[in-house]
């Protein structure tokens, strides 16, 4: 089945799926090439998967397995906006519907996730797949659209300098790293890394998910924050086994933390972290990361990645101190019903009773309700 090329214009409205969208770039041949912006069909399914693991603005979320189990897990509907120029792939941008009574109707790229947006070759692709995802919020009568990207793609949206990550060149080794750190935390790192202070590290698969589920709870609830479910981690690891692993920190034989790393193309970046709450011997998380860098580098990863913080939060202060590149992720919108940008951050004033009212909970029942809450969460 197949749709009449729309002309993109801001006035035009998008037709029902399938969706495509026929830009012609002006230049001085005869023939002009075509870009055509089309929801994903299950035909090109694989060459979507295949752009999105080679292109360079592509991350782990753009892959189709988020995908599934973001529908699994959560129920959201997904709106792959696909671009292509001659029959050939030049820029993905997966888009997922959200609808939440407390927090709205959004349009996110990519949720549950730190990256997302837009993975284009060349700037035509990217415009037309913005102005493509532009108008489809229109018509869905969102509240906002985000796009969840590392740069700006388009200079007319609304940007958001929340959020930055932190990262580690691993060629250039533990030296080199040490230098970096400010003295504080380089004297803990020469403690931790001598052997003395009991700790020893072990990789797992899914088999270990219910030890690292419980460690996870507890540090989410500490936070005051809700906790996913047991599923949406176990989808991680069964739809990525090549691409995740669970690293554990024991103390003295006793597993005391964990985390789950996400491992795309020479990247790793630890994305959940867990602890035993009752057991927080002195150093656990300096030797966990620093054992997760040496890992990395041993099994021929390029870069760490420590992750999405938010300025002025516990998490920003700790990254900081590792002497990492800071990295800025620019979060962009397109407001549609929305008057002002969406603050749905635990740092928003309004969620502060709410927050100190979820760390008094019993774990087992934030467990139930966790899973609940934060899958209507953009």
């Amino acid at each position: 089945m197949s749709a009449e090329p729309l002309v993109l214009t801001p006035s035009a409205p998008l037709h029902p799926l399938p969706l495509v969208a026929a830009v012609t770039r002006p230049q001085a041949v005869p023939v002009p090439e075509v870009l055509t912006i089309e929801e994903l069909t299950p035909p090109l399914e694989a060459a979507w998967d295949r752009f999105a693991r080679s292109a360079p603005a592509s991350t782990f979320f753009h892959q189709l397995g988020w995908r599934w189990l973001v529908e699994r897990v959560f129920g959201h509907r997904a709106h792959y906006l696909l671009a292509r120029r001659e029959g050939t792939i030049t820029g993905i941008l997966p888009l997922f519907e959200m609808k939440s009574l407390l927090f709205g109707h959004a349009l996110v790229s990519v949720p549950f996730a730190i990256g997302g947006g837009v993975a284009a070759d060349d700037p035509e692709t990217a415009a037309g797949l913005v102005r493509c995802a532009r108008e489809l919020a229109e018509r869905l009568g969102v509240d906002y659209l985000e796009l969840r990207s590392e740069h700006t793609v388009a200079g007319d949206l609304l940007t958001k300098d929340l959020y930055i990550t932190f990262r580690a060149d691993l060629a250039e080794g533990e030296e080199a790293w040490l230098k970096r750190m400010e003295r504080k935390r380089r004297q803990m790192m020469n403690y931790v890394a001598k052997g003395a202070a009991g700790f020893s590290w072990t990789t797992a698969g899914i088999e270990e998910l219910p030890l690292f589920y419980r460690m996870f709870s507890e540090s989410m609830r500490h936070h005051g924050t809700p906790v996913y479910p047991r599923l949406f981690l176990e989808e991680i690891l069964d739809r990525f086994p090549a691409q995740t692993n669970l690293f554990f920190v024991h103390h003295q034989g006793k597993p005391v933390a964990g985390v789950l790393n996400l491992l795309f193309r020479d990247v790793i970046m630890p994305f959940y972290a867990g602890a035993d709450r009752s057991a927080r011997p002195r150093g656990v998380d300096d030797y966990m990361y620093l054992s997760i860098l040496r890992w990395g580098r041993e099994h021929g990863f390029r870069t760490f990645d420590f992750g999405r913080s938010k300025r002025g939060t516990g998490a920003h202060a700790f990254k900081s101190r590792w002497g990492m590149t800071e990295v800025p992720l620019a979060y962009q919108y397109h407001l549609v019903r929305a008057k002002e940008l969406p603050n749905v951050s635990p740092a928003n004033p309004k969620y502060r009773a709410l927050i100190e009212t979820w760390k008094r909970l019993p774990l087992p029942l934030t467990q139930i309700l966790g899973p609940r809450i934060i899958g209507r969460i953009p």
